[in-house]
């Protein structure tokens, strides 16, 4: 079956979109400590409803179900109570953002900060928003699980490119480990009713972050 140049450039847009969006959050609601810029790394999977009954005869139906990314991030402490971060978004997007915590309950107390922010994915074929209320309660000086909620939209800025809706869910994780050495296993689920991405309207998300110097130089990953 012949396909059209603008079918197979929004399949290829499709492809290349699915695989970029960041649904992992990988943070606390604790900013960085002022003037100190904290690395992180992010591996997520995205993974779709699956497809029960596929229709052979229909070269789209083969759903997209599941993605894999590698992200990048750096967040810079501008006070006591805010940071702002960037974040490479596998190899084809970026996202700048900002965290301000909101409440803050100190070393054993509930904390919860808000996180906005914007850019591109897609190899700019999409503009990227999001925002997030996140609240942590740490158990211990190297165990503070967290969770929240999370909205993002991606804006199609390409004649052609797939439109989604926007995409909302809640997350949850756990922090193991001290500021400097740690990792956050986590798990999301989105509900972003759209063809475009994945087969069918849910998402499920498991990633994990390992956030400091000490632990990314370990792993060969730096900035």
């Amino acid at each position: 079956m012949h396909l059209s140049p603008s079918a197979l450039t929004t399949g290829l847009l499709a492809v290349l979109l699915s695989g970029c969006v960041p649904y992992a959050v990988g943070t606390t609601a604790a900013p960085a400590p002022p003037r100190v810029v904290v690395p992180s790394a992010t591996v997520q999977v995205a993974a779709g409803q699956p497809d029960l009954d596929p229709d052979d005869d229909d070269p789209n139906a083969e759903p997209r179900t599941t993605t894999f990314t590698l992200d990048n991030e750096a967040r810079f402490g501008l006070d006591a109570h805010s940071d702002a971060g960037v974040r490479l978004v596998g190899t084809s997007g970026i996202v700048a953002s900002y965290k301000r915590r909101v409440l803050d309950g100190g070393a054993d107390g509930l904390s919860a900060a808000f996180l906005v922010g914007a850019g591109v994915v897609g190899l700019g074929s999409h503009g990227h928003v999001e925002a997030t209320l996140v609240g942590s309660y740490p158990v211990g000086p190297r165990l503070v699980p967290y969770g929240g909620v999370r909205v993002q939209h991606l804006l199609p800025l390409d004649d052609g490119a797939p439109a989604p809706e926007p995409a909302s869910g809640v997350f949850a994780g756990v922090r193991l480990g001290e500021a400097d050495l740690g990792i956050s296993p986590e798990l999301g689920l989105f509900y972003g009713p759209s063809d475009a991405l994945f087969q069918g309207d849910w998402i499920v998300v498991p990633s994990v972050t390992v956030h400091g110097g000490r632990l990314l130089e370990a792993l060969g990953i730096g900035f």
